[in-house]
């Protein structure tokens, strides 16, 4: 059992590649909407919040949005425990840091490329695509280093980087698969053998029927 964790830059393809990784390797897809969906369970409603938009000063310390990223950090955990799992994104690779059953990969592509993709797909001119660009990645970085004081685009936090300017999709897929089969053993720190409390779990479980039943 092995739980991937994909990070990844706007217009880089890793939310597809990690959509189609899952497919393929029969995992269960985590992303955005069924983070938000177990959170939700629990009353809060505030990630998308938290997440898109530049906080004040004094929302940095809103117990809600503390709350919520505490919930959110749990429903990782308890995703993770159950194995076979693709995570996008939501600060997966840090909640999961140093875990040996657990693959951090990061997915980029060089500015001019991403710009080029983002512009055909939303219908915009190059240069639209690449300010839309730049305010992602400083989103991204901000929530990294908001709420876990670490560097979003420091690769070194990843046991794989992969760049989609020179890798097809099928071959950063390969890369990932062949990653996951020589996982090195990091000691006995991992994912399943995390506590899951039994109503998250049975929460995250029945978020992670709809979805199945819903793209089935």
């Amino acid at each position: 059992m092995a739980v991937i964790t994909v990070s990844r830059q706007l217009g880089s393809h890793g939310a597809r590649i990690a959509r189609a990784l899952a497919g393929e390797l029969g995992y269960d897809l985590v992303d955005k909407g069924v983070i938000n969906r177990v959170i939700r369970q629990y009353g809060l409603t505030q990630l998308d919040k938290v997440y898109d938009h530049k906080p004040k000063v004094w929302e940095l310390f809103n117990e809600n949005s503390v709350t919520t990223i505490e919930m959110m950090n749990q429903t990782i955990a308890a995703v993770a425990a159950r194995g076979n799992v693709v995570i996008v994104g939501r600060g997966g690779f840090r909640v999961l840091a140093g875990m040996a059953d657990v693959l951090n990969v990061f997915v980029k592509a060089p500015d001019d490329v991403r710009a080029a993709r983002i512009a055909k797909r939303d219908a915009v001119t190059v240069e639209e695509a690449a300010r839309e660009i730049k305010d992602d990645d400083a989103l991204r970085a901000r929530f990294a280093r908001l709420f876990y004081s670490a560097d979003w685009a420091d690769e070194s936090q990843f046991d794989l980087v992969v760049d989609t300017g020179t890798d097809s999709d099928e071959v950063a897929k390969a890369k990932i698969k062949e990653a996951i089969e020589i996982l090195p053993a990091r000691g006995t720190r991992t994912a399943a053998t995390i506590q899951v409390d039994e109503v998250l779990a049975n929460t995250v479980a029945k978020a992670l029927a709809r979805r199945a039943a819903r793209t089935s």
